[in-house]
């Protein structure tokens, strides 16, 4: 029962109830620190008096107040057990390009397959790559139309460098993606810094494949310098300010 029901009875309880509060008779004036303890412990057994009534006459309530306990024991039991679940290892690497580009894939960073197949080809374009990475994700078409045009002088091959197990990323530090690498056989590598855009890739690589592009006449040469804002070197068999029959050679700077 409540507090109030341990007040319904007659002037014995009364005394008693009184003695409890005041540590001694009612307008004994200030309480002494045994009093004061007294008046602690008197509360504590109305409460406890209250809580064995309320328990005799309701069980259902304990029972329900016991069953609640132990289910939520439980649950604590069973979350922190699984805590150590929590972190799980990353899921592995997809295909960046699907299996019919011109691009070579290494999802996998394989970076020593790429040096290896390297060796074999006169010129190689290394795309590296984050998935995640939209400017990756937007230039990955243009890198496949640029492929599908030199296909058949150039070797297109794409490396996923963020894949934290795979040799490019642990070989490499690029502080931004895309990063486009070309390779000569004889020189190299020559980093692509222009727009990622195909037309401007394939022109890239081709001044590269053809460094030296003969000028016939005056008028070609000044159409030439106004199409392409990179540094040339002139050289014809006499002088290279002349302009004559003999035309010019420019070597076109990367």
């Amino acid at each position: 029962m409540s507090e109030c029901g341990g007040r319904g009875g007659g002037g014995g309880n009364n005394s008693e109830d009184a003695e409890d509060e005041g540590g001694g008779p009612k307008g004994s004036g200030s309480l002494s620190p045994a009093g004061a303890a007294a008046s602690s412990e008197g509360r504590i057994r109305r409460g406890l008096r209250g809580a064995s009534l309320m328990a005799r006459q309701r069980p259902e309530l304990l029972c329900g107040a016991v069953a609640l306990g132990c289910a939520l024991l439980f649950a604590l039991k069973f979350t922190c057990s699984r805590a150590k679940d929590v972190i799980i290892p990353a899921k592995p690497p997809v295909s960046f390009f699907s299996s019919r580009s011109p691009v070579l894939d290494l999802f996998q960073g394989q970076l020593d397959y790429a040096d290896h197949v390297r060796q074999d080809s006169e010129v190689v374009v290394l795309f590296f790559y984050a998935p995640w990475c939209g400017q990756s994700i937007a230039a990955r078409a243009e890198i496949e139309q640029a492929a599908s045009r030199l296909s058949d002088q150039v070797l297109f091959v794409a490396v996923n460098c963020w894949w934290n197990q795979g040799k490019c990323r642990k070989q490499k530090h690029f502080f931004y993606f895309p990063v486009i690498h070309l390779y000569h056989r004889s020189f190299g590598p020559i980093e692509y810094k222009g727009p990622m855009s195909a037309v401007y890739i394939e022109k890239f690589v081709r001044r590269v494949m053809k460094p030296l592009l003969y000028i016939p006449s005056q008028s070609e040469l000044l159409d030439f310098l106004s199409n392409y804002e990179v540094p040339i070197f002139l050289i014809s068999c006499s002088q290279y300010f002349l302009l004559g029959s003999i035309g010019l050679f420019i070597l076109s700077g990367f």
